[in-house]
This record gives structure tokens, sequence and C-alpha cells, in this order.
């Protein structure tokens, strides 16, 4: 009995200490290679590729999604082929004019962004002739956000492939660093497409939300550039000439170029210019607060802006610019409550201002910027 009890104990060493062995061998092995030269970063590099292809499969969903939204706007509207529509409207793109010599860089980049939504246009109403240009318009939305997310998907694809192909832990560290902060934005979009197409105001509305509270009193209207209306009425002795995109189709229109034949056609009688616009705020601001400075207020990339500063520069005119701030995101979805309520203030803070720096008789030319989806005038 003491013989057998004796050899079990013995058995139970030596297996212990071979499951022992065998566990400092499993060790040091993954520590040599772990520390082999390229091991390593073999082994970052494949842990940071699969983060982002995780990423990467999202945004490849965002742009299936909006895409799939695309072709069934454009069935429900009668086109007959709305997948080769959607993707031509994915492989999208507008090549920026030279700009190393800047001269008259702004109107060849006015060219090209006419060009561009002109022949947009014209793929969709070859199509759908009988279109209305409300549905239009969504239709248009609509694909410039699946060819956002198009570009996005393939930009952030191209940079893993090549990270990979080289073995760059560099590149792909750099890529996951911003990967969240895109499938953010892809997300934002993805959700703006489902508001636009529904008809419902967005943050970027406030500007056109503003001016249409004045205009919504105003009985003759007219059109001072493309999808723009205009508005002039009287407020305590001074004439208020007040603008914004034609709403209620999703447009942001041609503010910058509406503002200018407006001015020149008073031959630059006009003492004050206000405009009015969403912001982006900072991490920390509130969604809804409101700003006031000086400057065109506008998300421009520069054509429409800058014919407002000309205008302004060449009659010597004031320019004053409202602000509500808010989120991309808030921005480009439904508007939220603190937006809605904020424009109220605006209205009212408009008013004061032009009681503040005008006086009777001076002329004065509101401009509510932003997407007038949903708002009317």
């Amino acid at each position: 009995m003491l013989d057998l009890l004796a050899y079990a104990q013995s058995s139970s060493g030596q297996i212990n200490t071979s499951y022992t062995l065998i566990t400092l061998i499993f060790y040091a092995l993954i520590a040599v290679l772990f520390f082999m030269p390229g091991v390593q970063q073999k082994m970052y590099t494949y842990f940071v590729a699969r983060d982002i292809e995780n990423g990467l499969t999202k945004l490849e969903n965002f742009s299936k999604n909006a895409k799939k939204k695309t072709i069934e706007l454009l069935k429900k509207s009668g086109a007959a082929n709305a997948e080769e529509l959607t993707e031509k409207f994915a492989e999208w793109f507008v090549i920026d004019p030279v700009n190393v010599e800047p001269t008259d860089i702004i109107n060849r980049m006015k060219l090209l962004t006419r060009t561009s939504e002109d022949k947009i246009r014209q793929i969709i109403m070859l199509s759908l002739p009988n279109l209305d240009p409300v549905t239009r318009s969504k239709i248009q939305v609509s694909a410039e956000v699946v060819n956002a997310l198009n570009t996005i998907y393939k930009v952030i694809r191209h940079y893993l492939l090549l990270g990979k192909k080289l073995n760059s832990y560099y590149i792909l560290l750099q890529l996951q660093s911003i990967v969240p902060m895109i499938i953010k934005m892809a997300e934002s979009y993805e959700k703006a497409q489902d508001v636009f197409i529904k008809g419902i105001p967005v943050g970027d509305s406030l500007g056109p939300l503003v001016a249409s509270r004045f205009l919504m009193n105003i009985n003759e209207k007219w059109t001072p550039s493309r999808e723009v209306v205009a508005g002039e009425t009287e407020f305590e002795g001074r004439r208020l000439i007040v603008l914004k995109a034609e709403g209620p189709m999703p447009t942001v229109g041609t503010p910058g170029e509406a503002v200018e034949n407006v001015i020149n056609k008073l031959e630059g009688r006009v003492n004050r210019i206000i405009t009015v616009d969403a912001a982006a705020k900072l991490e920390g601001e509130q969604t809804g607060s409101i700003a006031e400075g000086v400057g065109v207020a506008m998300g421009d990339p520069g054509p429409e802006k800058i014919a407002i500063e000309r205008v302004a520069v060449k009659y010597n005119i004031p320019i004053d610019a409202v602000i509500v701030k808010m989120s991309m995101e808030e921005a480009i979805t439904e508007m939220p409550k603190e937006v809605y309520d904020a424009s109220e203030k605006v209205v009212e803070m408009v008013k004061q201002l032009i009681r503040e720096r005008t006086k009777p008789g001076d002329t004065v030319v509101l401009i509510g910027v932003g997407n007038t989806c949903g708002v009317a005038q």
C-alpha cells in the first residue's frame, strides 16, 4: 500500500514537472518569436489591420445602404435604369482647378461646380423628364450622399491595402487613429439621406428658417439668382430685403450671386448686410448656442462667399454675422429642438441689430444661409 502511494506521488511529481517544463518552453518560444526581427511588427500590423477591416466593413455597409435607398427613390420616381444611374452617381468626380497659380481661381471653381451640378441634373432629367423640382432635388442630394460614402469607403480601403502590401505598421497605425472619426462622419451621412428624402428640416436649415419668418408676410417675391428667392419689406422705417434658398426642396441655392445681383441693381445703396447661418460647434459647446460677429457666415468652398465679400468691398458695406452652433451630424440630420428654439431668438437678435446699427431710411440685406430642406417661404 505504501509502495503504491509512493509510486503515485512519484508519477504525479513527474507529470507536474513535465507540464511546467512544457509551459516554460512554450512561453520561451513565444518570447523568442515575439522579439525576433520583424515578427513583432508583423503581429502589430496584423492586429491593427484587423481593427481597420472591421471599420471598413461598416463603411461598406453605409455605402451599400445609401445606394439601395437611392435606387428605391429612383424606381419610385419611375426610373427604369435606377441601378445604372446610382453607380454613375457613386463614381462621379470633379477635378479641382489649378491652384499653384491662383489668378481667377474663384471663377474657375464656380464654373466647375456649376457644370457638375448641371450635369447631375441633366442625368436625372434625361431618365425622368417629367420630374418635379422637389423630387429632383431629393434625388440630387441622395446622389451626393452616395458619392460621398462611396468615396470614403474606397479611400480607406486603398490605404488599408497599401499598408498591408508594404507591411507598414505606421501607415496602418495612422489610419487606425482616424477610422473612428470617419465612421462617425459616414454614419451621419447615412442618417442625413433619410431626412432629406423625407423633406424634414435639418439643422443647417436654421438660416432659411430665420429668413422665412420675414418672408412669410411678403406677398411679392422674385428670383435674384438660381434657386434663391427674395422679398422686400419695411422694418421700423428701414428697407429690408430678405433672401434665402427656394424651398421646400433641399438646396442651398446661389446666395452669393443673389446678394451680388441685388446690391448691384441698387447701385450699392445698401447700408448693411446681415448673414445668418449654422456653424460647427466645438466639443463642450452647447447645441443651439448663438454667437455674433462680422463677416460672411457661410460654409461655402469659395465662389458664393467671395461674391458677397467683393460686392461689400466695392460699395464699402459692413457685414454682420449671426451663427447658431451645432455638430456636423446635427447640421445634416433632423433639426434639434435646441436649434429650432434658437431660430426664434435669432429673429429678435436680427431685429435688434437692425435697430442699433442702422437708422430709418437705410437699406438692409438679410441672407438666411443654409439648406432650405422642408422650409418654404
